[in-house]
């Protein structure tokens, strides 16, 4: 990391991307030599693999409930016996699964956290 520092009082410039650069304890207007080294980024210039990923892959394993496994958890909308679920790990990996149940009957989808 590179500092530049006042050329009238000899305090630290603060990092800019203008050409001038004022000191914030003399007020000295000062030539920004780091001009073409600064480089602005924010959290949105790197999006996450795993993000871009997940908005890929969630969305196609939640719309078909043919391959979801059956329980015997009784719908709570229309007291089905039987209904169809799944699990996905959306929280931090010490804490529990979430779980989606799906009713056949009644075409109702709920979610619990474990």
């Amino acid at each position: 990391m590179v500092i530049q520092f006042c050329d009238a009082c000899g305090d630290m410039i603060p990092i800019s991307k203008e050409k001038n650069v004022d000191c914030e304890l003399c007020g000295t207007s000062n030539e920004n030599t780091l001009i073409d080294k600064v480089t602005v980024t924010s959290t949105s210039d790197f999006p996450s693999e795993l993000r871009r990923n997940r908005t890929i892959t969630a969305p196609k394993s939640m719309a078909s409930t043919d391959t979801w496994s059956t329980t015997d958890v009784t719908c709570p909308y229309c007291k089905a016996k039987e209904v169809r679920y799944t699990t996905l790990q959306l929280r931090g990996a010490d804490e529990g699964s979430t779980m989606f149940y799906f009713c056949p009957d009644c075409s109702t989808r709920w979610s619990e956290n474990n």
